[in-house]
């Protein structure tokens, strides 16, 4: 009996609806991946964290209100560990990826990558084990 590959399960974080509505209609596309929720900034995604739906990857925005996606991104790594993060921006300065990394993000896309592009960056973020390593954009 083979064993089907355990379904990726992930969150959208971003404050532009539209943007947000689009990435997760792309994702649920990619088989073996489900998005769990959506979520407007980084205080709203830790509220439905707390409340028990915990996806394996989060995509989230960089600048957001209220709590962004640097601030976010420290507060999952104490809270969450295990939970991977993928940074979404429109900024490609390495200075930021570099801090980015440093705080614990498992990936770095750029808001105009291609759909192959995205999928291979939550599976590396999904598959990676050791330390946080940035997938290549």
């Amino acid at each position: 009996m083979t064993s089907t590959p355990a379904l990726i399960r992930l969150a959208v974080t971003d404050d532009h609806i539209l943007f947000r509505k689009g990435l997760r209609a792309l994702i649920s596309g990619f088989p073996g991946m489900e998005v769990l929720f959506e979520a407007g900034d980084g205080e709203e995604l830790l509220q439905r964290l707390d409340q028990g739906t915990l996806p394996d990857v989060i995509l989230m925005d960089l600048q957001m209100p209220n709590l962004d996606g640097l601030q976010t991104v420290r507060l999952l790594r104490a809270q969450y560990p295990r939970i991977r993060v993928i940074i979404i921006s429109m900024h490609d300065e390495p200075e930021l990826i570099d801090s980015l990394k440093a705080e614990g993000a498992h990936g770095y896309l750029l808001k105009n990558a291609s759909p192959e592009e995205v999928r291979g960056a939550i599976l590396a973020a999904h598959n990676s084990e050791s330390s946080p390593a940035l997938a290549s954009m």
